[in-house]
């Protein structure tokens, strides 16, 4: 992770990209706490992508809040990246409700099915998201040294523990959540399920995942099976930026899953895709990529997101922020272990102190001020 770091602290031009999704997964109660009803989980990724344009959310949404009360980290990312000052890209990967921005990419696939059909996705709307991902890394890459990749998807962390655990990795009781205390067993039964369903369960070796892979194939079928729209999208975006950026995944067990994918994606090689044959294992450097996210999830005491990083073999790195120094209720409760990450907000604190060199109590300041701003609707202070 030092060499991902150093390479991202002399960025020149870094840009921020938020890839946000929809999964029916969000709907079953009590797998997410990006929102307090699955009617409110399927807006998330709209109110928060438009929050991180915005400032605020949209004229008709609201901050996202969990069922406890407590506000999206987009508050966080708003933060940092006024501080960051870069360009910032929103891509609709596939939603329940498209952000209403207006510099938004829109892929035009559906949001996913529940992972636990075994039928997620179709297959064709899979490999062109991961298409359509390695062309916009091409692309960016022409005019950006540094390509921080953030994710929304409600239900996220289901969706990335089927897709690790499809794919090989023993991931039980490790994949973190944004809730204080997820039932694992609720998640695996729909995680096999569905890999029962999609004839994968068979193939899968735990803790094996070169055995796994061989069997299973073209890691999109994973995906297809069981994943979400930003999964593929991610991943080719992050392999294709790989050539010549750095590549920051900012988030935590959805982010591994993602790196997982990629480095599963360079093995199988080349992928036939409308008619064009795309050889992902030619140029892409998997060590290019990282994973940061916040020390909430990397210390998650309900899960072990530090041992995937190991177990995935991937650079991986998280803030160190305190909230309890924070003035704010809402935020302290991240510290109890309330929401914990998303939107890339521990990638943008720690890229904030790296390429701005600003204090943690700077930091506190600058957040405690948008989120007074954003979730209690209190002006400015200052000059």
């Amino acid at each position: 992770m030092d060499r991902i770091l150093s390479r991202a602290r002399t960025a020149q031009s870094p840009r921020f990209v938020l890839c946000v999704g929809g999964t029916k997964t969000s709907d079953v109660d009590g797998l997410s706490g990006a929102g307090a009803t699955p009617e409110d989980r399927r807006m998330t990724p709209r109110c928060d992508a438009e929050a991180l344009i915005n400032g605020i959310a949209g004229k008709t949404s609201q901050l996202p809040v969990s069922p406890e009360g407590i506000v999206s980290p987009v508050v966080i990312t708003v933060a940092c990246l006024k501080l960051l000052n870069i360009p910032v890209t929103i891509v609709d990967c596939g939603t329940f409700a498209g952000p209403r921005v207006g510099e938004r990419i829109k892929i035009g696939t559906p949001p996913a099915d529940c992972l636990s059909s075994g039928s997620a996705q179709e297959l064709d709307n899979v490999k062109r998201l991961f298409k359509n991902g390695c062309e916009l890394g091409a692309k960016l890459t022409q005019d950006s040294d540094l390509v921080i990749i953030a994710e929304c998807v409600p239900a996220g962390t289901s969706t990335a523990f089927a897709v690790l655990s499809a794919l090989g990795y023993d991931v039980h009781n490790a994949v973190s959540s944004s809730m204080p205390n997820l039932n694992h067993q609720m998640r695996w039964q729909l995680a096999a399920t569905g890999l029962t369903k999609a004839g994968l369960i068979t193939s899968i070796t735990p803790g094996d995942p070169e055995a796994t892979q061989s069997k299973v194939g073209q890691p999109l079928n994973v995906v297809a099976a069981v994943g979400d729209p930003m999964q593929p999208f991610a991943a080719g975006l992050a392999l294709a930026a790989s050539h010549k950026a750095t590549v920051i995944l900012g988030g935590g067990s959805q982010m591994l899953a993602v790196y997982s994918l990629a480095k599963a994606c360079t093995r199988y090689g080349v992928f036939d895709i409308e008619d064009a044959k795309i050889n992902i294992g030619a140029n892409s450097d998997v060590s290019n990529i990282g994973v940061i996210t916040t020390s909430w999830v990397a210390h998650d005491k309900n899960a072990k997101v530090s041992d995937i990083s190991k177990t995935v073999d991937a650079p991986f790195g998280c803030s160190m922020l305190d909230f309890s120094l924070s003035s704010h209720p809402g935020l302290r409760a991240y510290e109890d272990g309330h929401v914990k990450e998303g939107v890339g907000a521990g990638a943008s604190i720690v890229l904030t102190h790296l390429l701005k060199n600003y204090s943690a109590e700077q930091l506190i300041a600058a957040i405690d001020e948008t989120y007074s701003q954003m979730a209690l609707g209190e002006t400015a202070t200052g000059c």
